[in-house]
């Protein structure tokens, strides 16, 4: 009598948990492939052309940005440096956590989709509206970052431009949209290189009044604990956000080539890129500028604690300068949210929780109707218009 399991003339058990599984996967590499008798899920048809370089530097940087560079002041103002780097360290080791784990699903089942029927639909689904509103978020945050060279370019206008470039980079081929974020990613990572390096020297004295700062800042008025236990909890709020779209990285297995040797790599950077660019960075944060100082919740470039660091060292051009690097992250931010998206869309038109024309793949192999659908969640942003582009990236936050 023939194995059910291994025949493969032999329709798949009714409680195989992928019930989707219709032809074999297109495999352009060497990576792993399906033993023998079983088949490849239908979610596995993407082209696998994003390189380890490409996911590499996507893990390390892809999804710094307005969190970061502009959240951290209205935490430094509502916290205080201590409650800041609490807050930061808690919500980064649950990151940590939940990325060893989903490093080691993703590296066994590398397809750009969830792994549990029931509780996979609710998530995906969750995440992609998430991912759609995380792009919407940016391309205000867009509006915000121009207001610092000039106010009579109309906000609504920038967001059109870059939101056309957002979908042609994500609807031609994966490649330009891993290009793209591995250049915009490198750029995040040298600048918060630098930041780290000259912070420590504007710390030890290498500052415009020459003197010696230490950690006086954790000892002026409330700090360092400010607000008490409220302003505590409301660091974890801006934290979130800024950690946010870390586990996207598993989304991209789905289109990795070797995923079985890359994305453990991958995985394990998460802790580095932890470490290095969000700790380090909200502790020479804290011990350099005073939660006293004004404005410094109002989400401003001006007054982003980035900027001021540089503004202490005696660079006349610092806003300049970070407000620059912040564009750039606001797009590398907006290109990994959508890319995120679009694929989670295609997976639940290819598991039948969604419509199935969303599942529609171009000769590149792109789901471009599911790029169209999520980009066009970003039509909020022109809302800004209306309701004022602070306001409005305040409530896509939240």
């Amino acid at each position: 009598m023939s194995n059910p399991i291994n025949d493969k003339d032999s329709s798949p058990p009714t409680s195989n948990r992928f019930p989707d599984i219709e032809k074999p996967a297109r495999y352009d590499d060497d990576s792993p492939r399906p033993e023998p008798g079983h088949r490849a899920v239908s979610a596995d048809k993407l082209a696998r052309k994003l390189s380890a370089r490409q996911v590499q530097m996507i893990a390390i940087g892809g999804t710094i940005g307005t969190g970061l560079f502009l959240g951290t002041g209205n935490s430094l103002a509502t916290g205080g440096p201590a409650s800041m780097l609490i807050g930061y360290a808690i919500v980064g080791a649950i990151v940590f956590i939940t990325m060893l784990s989903l490093g080691e699903m993703a590296a066994f089942l590398p397809v750009a989709g969830s792994f549990y029927d029931a509780f996979g639909f609710a998530l995906t689904w969750n995440y992609w509206f998430n991912d759609a509103v995380s792009t919407a978020s940016d391309l205000v945050a867009l509006q915000l970052v121009l207001q610092y060279w000039t106010t009579k370019f109309p906000g609504w206008g920038l967001s059109l431009i870059f939101w056309v470039l957002l979908i042609l980079a994500n609807i031609v081929t994966v490649r330009i949209y891993g290009e793209l974020e591995y250049w915009l990613s490198l750029l995040k990572v040298i600048t918060i290189i630098i930041f780290i390096i000259l912070g420590i020297a504007v710390n030890c004295g290498a500052n415009t009044e020459h003197h010696y700062i230490g950690g006086h800042n954790w000892f002026i008025g409330d700090a360092p604990f400010v607000g008490g236990i409220g302003g505590f909890a409301s660091v974890f709020v801006t934290a979130a956000f800024a950690y946010g779209g870390t586990e996207s990285i598993a989304i991209t297995a789905g289109e990795t080539k070797d995923p079985a040797r890359t994305m453990p790599k991958v995985v394990r950077n998460v802790f580095w890129r932890i470490l290095l660019f969000y700790i380090l960075s909200i502790l020479i944060l804290g011990l350099n500028i005073p939660y006293t100082t004004p404005d410094l919740d109002s989400k401003d470039t001006r007054t982003s604690p980035f900027t001021l660091v540089f503004q202490m060292a005696g660079s006349t051009a610092a806003g300049s300068f970070i407000n620059a690097v912040i564009m750039t992250s606001v797009l590398s931010a907006a290109n990994h949210a959508l890319f995120a998206g679009t694929r989670l869309l295609y997976t639940l038109a290819v598991e039948r929780h969604a419509p199935k024309f969303f599942g529609a793949l171009n000769k590149n192999q792109i789901p471009w109707i599911a790029v169209l659908a999520t980009s066009a969640i970003s039509i909020l942003c022109f809302g800004a218009s209306f309701i004022g582009a602070g306001q409005l990236w305040t409530w896509l936050q939240k």
